[in-house]
């Protein structure tokens, strides 16, 4: 009996078989759930946002009443006054800005469309400039004569390449290069 337990294979020597499944690292983490939660983070960064800005709003307005309550009427028309002159210097930047926009878009058309789009907002009038400006890119092609090699670097190139071509051209019988000499 001895010899019949030692003819037996030990299974626990060799390998065990498992089946190959594509197993999917740690690391990556499924296109759904990836954009479910940058949803969800960029819908909490606008109410966070909205939130800030809520809270900035009412702290004014309890300052405003707070000085209101002192009778501190000239300090909250300073700094109203402030905020309306940083307000009309921007708002004078941003009309300057619009104006030389406008003006060099409308450079850029010919001189009987410009009474035509002068009206146009500014958005509508930048994409319609694009169109209208943008040139189709030339393509640029070789128009020298074609070599000797069919217009490949090398023979070898050309045969390797294209040989029914290579042998048709160099085929003394099918080139039409047999020179027929006639007696005389």
């Amino acid at each position: 009996m001895s010899e019949q337990e030692s003819q037996v294979p030990d299974v626990k020597m060799e390998p065990a078989e498992v089946a190959s499944e594509p197993k999917q690292p740690i690391e990556q983490v499924p296109y759904a759930r990836f954009k479910e939660l940058i949803d969800e983070k960029n819908t909490m960064k606008s109410e966070f946002e909205s939130l800030q800005k809520k809270i900035k709003g009412e702290n004014e307005a309890r300052a405003i009443k707070d000085l209101e309550a002192k009778g501190e009427y000239e300090k909250i028309m300073a700094d109203m006054s402030a905020k309306l002159e940083t307000a009309e210097t921007k708002s004078k930047a941003w009309d300057e800005y619009q104006a030389t926009r406008r003006e060099s878009l409308l450079s850029k058309l010919p001189e009987e469309d410009r009474k035509i789009y002068e009206g146009m907002p500014l958005s509508n009038l930048e994409s319609h400039v694009d169109k209208f400006t943008k040139t189709p890119s030339t393509v640029s092609v070789d128009n020298s004569t074609p070599s000797s090699t069919g217009g490949y670097a090398s023979f070898e190139e050309w045969a390797a390449v294209d040989p029914d071509g290579y042998e048709k051209e160099n085929n003394p019988q099918t080139s039409g290069k047999i020179k027929i000499g006639y007696g005389g």
